[in-house]
């Protein structure tokens, strides 16, 4: 289940990438988002409290 929320802020153009990327692989931006965090190399520790 998805409990944490993550906001950025970017510029108006980073958005307008964002936004097309995931129009066009039919995916919303979050999903994009998701995609690229599952990327990055596995996490040392389990929570972030840790």
């Amino acid at each position: 289940m998805k409990e944490k929320r993550l906001s950025i802020r970017t510029t108006e153009y980073e958005l307008l990438q964002l936004k097309q990327e995931a129009d066009k692989r039919g995916m919303t931006s979050s999903d994009v988002v998701r995609g690229w965090i599952a990327q990055l190399p596995k996490p040392e520790k389990k929570t972030i409290s840790d």
